[in-house]
């Protein structure tokens, strides 16, 4: 897989297109260059893996889609463009990769909670389901203890006298 993907962006055609976005002012694409065009996008990318819970599969997933989503998409408009947006384009193309890359990067997550047996969620999504857990069960607790359902509350002690049962 991973030789038909380097095929593709080696492939002639695909460097002349992407080559004004991702060149120096030389029109060379060189490490720096690419450095510039990526370094504002992974550190995007470092903020959504060090706000993103779960495991570090879940925080790799994340910084990977933020990061190639944003750079590649703020790289594709500006060719696309031929960069006559200038950041305009840069800005508007990253945002947008970001969102597609959000998108992709939540399918991954997904598929690798399947993959470890679990219900096919994000990492957020696993955390909100155990917080609505959670709050379910000091609910019941709450709503149990004010009725004196619980053993142990002050309630179970509050007797009518003349009756001889609870007082609600």
């Amino acid at each position: 897989m991973l030789g038909t993907i380097k095929r593709f962006a080696m492939n002639p055609k695909v460097l002349n297109f992407i080559r004004p976005a991702l060149a120096n002012d030389a029109g060379k694409i060189t490490a720096g260059s690419l450095a510039g065009r990526f370094a504002p996008d992974a550190v995007f990318g470092a903020l959504a893996a060090a706000q993103t819970p779960g495991d570090i599969g879940d925080k790799a997933i994340a910084f990977g889609a933020s990061t190639l989503g944003g750079g590649l998409g703020g790289a594709g408009l500006t060719a696309l463009t031929r960069g006559k947006l200038g950041m305009v384009g840069e800005m508007v193309g990253g945002f947008g990769g970001d969102y597609l890359g959000m998108m992709a990067g939540d399918t991954l997550s997904r598929g690798k909670d399947r993959l470890m047996g679990g219900e096919g969620l994000t990492a957020w999504e696993r955390m909100g389901a155990e917080q609505q857990s959670q709050y379910a069960q000091e609910l019941e607790q709450q709503i149990l203890a004010q009725y004196g359902l619980l053993p142990g509350t002050r309630e179970q002690y509050a007797v009518d006298p003349s009756t001889g049962y609870g007082v609600a």
